[in-house]
């Protein structure tokens, strides 16, 4: 291991750079200059397609591409594998990474840095020793079926496996589908009838005729015509992530109409998403998802499963990405959250840094009678990463409030 941030250590992250077929793969096209900035020091990378050819000391008398600047403490961070690109550059104070320069350049390659960071961890602790695997998911045996039905204009895909009047219906996180909830409709099935469904313009389901959603709202009031078209009442509801802050609209919207609320990484205030995030989503979408899903996947998460979250989250077009991300970064339904008379649990993974044990706190706080419940080493996608002891969880709690 070689000291963080000394001369040795970059020229070392420049060596584990070059052998790292990731990087060279991602950052095969990158003709720049990085700056890194610590405060008490200044060091930079030259990359020729991808390459790193010189590693100098001090500001280059010739300027840099991309200025990276952070105190001391954060770049220690990264370089123990405690932050990794995308935490960092958080906006504070989850993170205090910022960069300048050609920032196009960054947010177009951000696997590519988020391979940087994790090269940066590598080389100064060595591998990580990882913690053994959350349990695999158990499956009741019951078969789970597809079926489209006509809502609001659009033909719409769900699956459900189960049977019994106690219905859990399922909404998935932003560029999703049903997919997200397999290992639920597998897992659950034993004692509920599960539903899920994809949104409009995701996966199965064709777009909505008035265009795609950008706001949880328009969401939420297609999922109320959805339930009622299939004649529910009082059904548990789960969401994950912008669809676990839907799930919240829905409970304040119609008080006494669920049997239990389940908010995966949900929270009712999410100001999340810059305008220059969105716009870059809209041309690469797909690479800008997949290294923030791989950020927001827990420790405890098997290879096999990161992989088919990493999977999911690509399946839906750019467009849809950006709807999505615009409805859930205007979120904040702060003001009715008094309005919920259900039962709520607030279910998050500790990896999540997205959805933040204070934004929890807070909406607890809001949101009469809510509990809270966390998984270990699990982060943004429980349910695909830790599928046993999300379902288990779930299912106490639902017996706990008698459903």
């Amino acid at each position: 291991m070689t000291a963080a941030l000394s001369t040795q250590w970059w020229k070392a992250l420049a060596e584990e750079l070059n052998s790292d077929a990731r990087w060279l793969k991602n950052a095969r096209w990158i003709e720049a200059r990085f700056e890194f900035d610590f405060g008490d020091g200044i060091a930079t990378l030259d990359v020729d397609n991808g390459r790193i050819v010189a590693v100098g000391e001090g500001a280059h008398p010739h300027g840099s591409t991309v200025y990276f600047t952070a105190p001391r403490d954060e770049w220690e961070a990264i370089a123990s594998g405690e932050k990794d690109f995308y935490l960092a550059q958080s906006p504070e104070p989850i993170g205090r990474l910022r960069y300048t320069g050609d920032a196009l350049l960054v947010l177009r390659n951000l696997v590519s840095m988020l391979v940087l960071t994790q090269a940066m961890a590598r080389i100064t602790r060595g591998e990580a020793q990882r913690p053994a695997p959350s349990p695999g998911p158990r499956p009741s045996g019951k078969e789970t079926v597809g079926r489209y039905i006509m809502v609001d204009g659009v033909r719409t895909y769900y699956e459900e496996a189960g049977d019994g009047d106690k219905v859990i219906v399922c909404f998935h996180a932003a560029s999703q589908d049903t997919l997200m909830y397999r290992h639920v409709l597998d897992g659950l099935s034993d004692e509920y009838r599960v539903i899920a469904v994809d949104a409009p313009g995701h996966a199965k389901s064709l777009p909505h005729p008035g265009g795609h959603f950008t706001s949880i709202t328009q969401h939420a009031e297609f999922n109320e015509k959805f339930m009622e078209a299939l004649g529910l009442v009082r059904p548990a509801i789960i969401g994950c992530s912008f669809a676990g802050n839907q799930v919240l609209e829905l409970a304040a919207r119609r008080p006494g109409a669920y049997a239990a609320i389940v908010s995966s990484e949900g929270a009712d205030y999410t100001p999340t998403v810059s305008q220059m995030f969105l716009d870059v989503i809209e041309v690469d979408g797909h690479q800008v998802v997949e290294g923030w899903a791989e950020s927001l996947t827990g420790d405890r998460t098997p290879q096999d499963r990161a992989d088919e979250v990493l999977w999911q989250i690509r399946r839906n077009p750019p467009e849809v990405m950006c709807a999505d991300l615009t409805g859930y970064g205007n979120f904040d339904q702060r003001d009715i959250m008094g309005n919920i008379t259900d039962p709520v649990l607030l279910l998050r993974g500790d990896a999540d840094w997205l959805v933040s044990q204070a934004q929890v706190e807070a909406t607890r706080s809001r949101v009469p009678g809510s509990e809270i419940a966390v998984l270990a080493g699990t982060g943004h996608y429980p349910m695909s990463e830790n599928p046993y002891e999300y379902n288990e969880t779930v299912r106490t709690f639902l017996k706990k409030v008698g459903f």
